[in-house]
C-alpha cells in the first residue's frame, strides 16, 4: 500500500483522518488498547474521537457544559437527548435502577426543554430549521448510571445536532451565564439557584430559544465548504425527501409482499432500533408476559443487545454458542412448557460469524408463540434476506449501508406477513417518533447511493483476504461465514441471494498472543472500533469489547487472541501485500 495512503497510527485520531463526525478513532497498538481500557492517561488524555456511544462527543460535551452552566442546580450534571419521550424513558430508567443501589436512591431527576426557532425567511430555509432537545438533569453522583442508558439505547443526540445547537445557541447561552453569576456576586451567592426558565423546567415545560445568529461560526463555515468542495448538499430542504428515499432504499432489498417503505423506520444508530424493537415486544405483549416471560439472546452478540435484554423487562435466556445444539436445547426448554417472549440474534453473530438456523427458529416461533428480531448488520441486506423467517430486521446503517464512517445511523423493518403485524403497526402508529437528525438523513443518502456495489467489491477482496490466512502457520482458527462449520455455512447458505456474498467481516485466532500483537502493531491499517467501513478496519475484538470479561467470553469461544477485520474497498493487491507483510513480520519475530 503507497505510504500517502498510510491511515493515521496517532492514538485518538478520528478514523477517517480529519472528520468532525467520525464514528471510529485511532487505537494503532494492542497496548495503546489496553492502555485505553485501563484508563491510562498516556491513552485518554489523547482521545479526540470515539465511538458515539461510548465517547461524549466534543460538540456535545461542550453543549452539555454549557447548559448544565445556565440550569444545573447544585451537584447536577445532564445528558442530552433528542426528543421529550426519550427524556422520560431515560429519567424512568434511573428512578428504577437508582432504587437497587447499594444503599438505594431516591433520585430527583428533572426535564428542560429547549428548541431553537424555525427558518425566519424562505432564504434561511437552506440552513435553519426548528431543532429540539430535551436535557435530563440528574445528580452527578448518577452519572454512570445516565451513561448506560445512553450508550445501551443509541438514543443520544447526534453530535451533527449538537453542533446546530451550538452554532445556533452558544452566543445566548454563554450570556445568560454571564447573566447569572453577575446575579450571584449582587446577591452574595454563590449557590446554583434557577434562573425563571429554569424552574419552569421543573414542571417539564416547553423553553423556547429565540437565536437569531446569520454568522455561523467558523467551524460551521468550514464544514460547509469541505462538503460542497466533494459534492455534498446540505441543504437543510432536502431531509425529508432523503429521508423518504432512504426508506424506499432499504425496503427495495426485500420482496414488497414482506416489506415496504411504509413498514421501514429510521433511528440514530443501531442499538437505538434494536432498544426500540424490544419496546415493540414489551409493549404488545400481554402484560403479565412483559413482565414474567424472559427473552433468549441467540448467538454471542454484540454487548449492548445483551444489555438491552438483561435491564428491561424480566431478564434473559443467554444461548451464546447460537448453534444447533443450543437450539436443540431451546426447544426442549419450549416443550417443558416454558414460554419465551422473543429471540433476537444476530446473522451472521459479531465476532464470531456463526449462522443461527433462523429456518428453524422460524417454525419454533410458530409453534410456541414468541417474536423473533433478528440483526442483519453483518450480513446485510445486499447477501443475505433474512424478513420472511422472522417479525423484524434490525441494522446498524452507521456500517456498510453509509460506509464512509462520518454517520450514526439504524434501521427497523417490519415483516408484513407477521402474525404479530397488526399489534406493532398498532404501536409504531401510536409511538414512533423521527428523531433522525435531518443533516445525518442528507450524509447518509449520499453515502448509500453506491451500498450494492460496495458490498460486492467487499464481499470479493473478503474473500481473497481468507485466503491469505489459511496459509499462515500462526493462525489457529478462522472465522467467516464461507469457512465456518458445515451447519453454520448451510444456514447462511439457504438465505444468500443468488448475487449475494459473505460479507467483509472476519476474525483471526492466533494461536500465541506474542504473535497477534505482532501482526496487529504492524500492519499498516486503520485500527479502532466500527465495521463495514469503506476502507479496512482492524482491532483486537476481545481486548475491545470485552477487556473486564476476558475469562467470562472465552467460555463462548471469543479467545483474547481474536483479532477482527473489517475488509475495505482497497485495491486487492495493495491490500494483500499490506496483511502479508504484517504476517510475516510476525512469524519472524515468532522465529527469532
Amino acid at each position: 500500500m503507497p505510504s500517502s495512503n498510510i491511515p493515521s497510527q496517532t492514538i485518538g485520531a478520528p478514523i477517517p483522518n480529519n472528520t468532525q463526525h467520525a464514528v471510529s478513532v485511532t487505537l494503532p497498538t494492542w497496548e495503546a488498547t489496553v492502555g485505553y481500557e485501563e484508563g491510562e492517561e498516556w491513552v485518554v488524555n489523547k482521545m479526540n474521537s470515539g465511538y458515539p456511544r461510548f465517547f461524549i462527543h466534543n460538540d456535545i460535551q461542550q453543549l452539555s457544559k454549557l447548559i448544565e452552566s445556565s440550569y444545573a442546580r447544585d451537584n447536577e450534571k445532564c445528558f442530552i437527548f433528542p426528543t421529550y419521550n426519550i427524556a422520560k424513558r431515560c429519567r424512568n430508567f434511573l428512578k428504577e435502577k437508582a432504587l437497587t443501589l447499594s444503599p438505594p436512591v431516591k433520585a430527583n431527576i428533572r426535564i428542560l426543554q429547549l428548541s431553537t426557532p424555525p427558518p425566519a425567511s424562505v432564504d434561511e430555509e437552506s440552513t435553519k430549521i426548528e431543532a429540539n432537545i430535551a436535557i435530563v438533569f440528574f445528580p452527578s453522583n448518577l452519572y454512570s448510571l445516565t451513561k448506560q442508558y445512553w450508550q445501551h439505547t443509541g438514543e443520544g443526540i447526534s453530535s451533527r445536532l449538537a453542533e446546530y445547537f451550538l452554532s445556533e445557541m452558544k452566543d445566548k447561552l454563554t450570556a445568560e451565564i454571564k447573566s447569572k453569576r453577575s446575579s450571584e456576586v449582587s446577591n452574595g451567592s454563590s449557590n446554583h439557584s434557577q434562573s425563571p426558565r429554569a424552574s419552569r423546567s421543573s414542571r417539564s415545560s416547553r423553553s423556547s430559544v429565540s437565536i437569531r445568529n446569520n454568522n455561523l461560526n467558523n467551524k460551521t463555515e468550514s464544514a460547509t465548504f469541505i462538503e460542497e468542495r466533494f459534492g455534498r448538499n446540505l441543504d437543510l430542504r432536502f431531509a425529508k425527501e432523503a429521508k423518504k428515499i432512504l426508506l424506499e432504499r432499504l425496503s427495495s432489498d426485500f420482496d414488497n409482499d414482506y416489506c415496504d417503505s411504509q413498514n421501514t423506520y429510521l433511528y440514530p444508530s443501531g442499538m437505538a432500533a434494536i432498544f426500540n424493537a424490544h419496546r415493540i415486544v414489551l409493549n404488545i405483549s400481554e402484560p403479565n408476559d412483559a413482565n414474567k416471560l424472559k427473552s433468549v439472546c441467540f448467538g454471542f452478540p454484540y454487548v449492548d443487545t445483551l444489555n438491552i435484554l438483561r435491564k428491561w423487562g424480566a431478564g434473559v435466556h443467554f444461548y451464546g454458542f447460537g448453534d444447533d445444539e443450543s437450539l436443540d436445547d431451546l426447544e426442549l426448554r419450549l416443550e417443558s412448557g416454558e414460554r419465551i417472549l422473543s429471540l433476537f440474534c444476530e446473522f451472521p453473530s459479531n465476532p464470531l460469524l456463526r449462522t443461527p438456523d433462523i429456518i428453524r427458529i422460524k417454525q419454533l416461533s410458530d409453534k410456541f408463540g414468541f417474536i423473533v428480531v433478528v440483526d442483519d448488520t453483518v450480513g446485510n441486506s445486499s447477501n443475505v434476506n433474512i424478513l420472511p423467517y422472522c417479525d423484524i430486521v434490525v441494522s446498524s446503517l452507521t456500517k456498510i449501508f453509509s460506509g464512509d464512517s462520518n454517520v450514526m445511523s439504524g434501521s427497523l423493518s417490519v415483516n408484513k406477513q407477521s402474525k404479530y403485524y397488526e399489534k406493532i403497526k398498532e404501536f409504531m402508529k401510536e409511538d414512533y417518533e423521527d428523531f433522525f437528525w435531518d443533516q445525518d438523513a442528507i450524509y447518509l443518502e449520499r453515502n448509500s447511493r453506491d451500498f450494492q456495489n460496495r458490498s460486492k467489491v467487499m464481499n470479493a477482496n473478503a474473500e481473497k483476504v481468507i485466503e491469505l490466512f489459511k496459509n499462515s502457520k500462526l493462525i489457529d482458527k478462522i472465522y467467516y461465514p464461507s469457512v465456518s462449520s458445515n451447519s453454520s455455512k448451510r444456514h447462511y447458505d439457504l438465505v444468500k441471494r443468488d448475487n449475494g456474498g459473505y460479507g467483509a467481516l472476519m476474525s483471526i485466532v492466533f494461536k500465541e498472543q506474542t504473535d497477534a500483537i505482532c501482526f496487529f502493531n504492524t500492519v499498516q491499517l486503520s485500527k479502532g472500533p466500527s465495521l463495514g467501513t469503506n476502507f479496512t478496519l482492524v482491532c483486537p475484538y476481545a481486548i475491545l469489547a470485552h477487556f473486564q470479561e476476558l475469562e467470562e467470553v472465552a467460555k463462548w469461544g471469543v479467545d483474547p487472541n481474536l483479532v477482527r477485520l473489517s475488509i475495505g474497498m482497497e485495491k486487492t493487491d495493495e491490500l494483500l501485500k499490506t496483511l502479508k507483510e504484517a504476517l510475516d513480520a510476525a512469524e519472524e519475530q515468532h522465529n527469532i
